[in-house]
């Protein structure tokens, strides 16, 4: 076997390995996180906007609240906002509400806790 031939089989082989094993996407490094990041703007579908009844936003102030911080999120989802900013809407509403929207993975569907991890409302669109 020639040189070239030794190079051509190391070469060939190491890039067969690092196509194999090269490092996939990170859904997240959080500790608990359950959600994932939101698909590339030009890929997305719209999100049909959410709905809450006057009645049922004065029976639970926080289900209300909740549904407000959804609200903002899917407008902001649905203007094309890269993940970055809706990274940045998620920092404010958990500074102003004490609240986040993420997608769960179990379904895909948006919802939205509160800063212990429990999930307060659930976008069925």
């Amino acid at each position: 076997m020639t040189n070239l031939q030794k190079a051509v089989v190391v070469f060939g082989t190491a890039g067969l390995l690092f196509w194999i094993i090269k490092p996939k996407p990170k859904k997240s490094l959080e500790v608990g996180f359950n959600g994932v990041q939101e698909a590339d703007p030009k890929e997305r579908t719209k999100i049909t906007a959410p709905t809450m009844s006057k009645k049922d936003a004065k029976a639970n102030p926080t289900a209300s609240k909740a549904f407000k911080a959804l609200q903002a999120y899917v407008n902001a989802y649905n203007n094309g906002e890269p993940q970055k900013e809706l990274d940045k809407l998620n920092d404010e509403l958990a500074h102003e509400m004490g609240m986040r929207v993420y997608r769960r993975r179990q379904d895909n569907k948006l919802a939205v806790k509160d800063l212990n991890d429990k999930d307060i409302i659930v976008n069925n669109g």
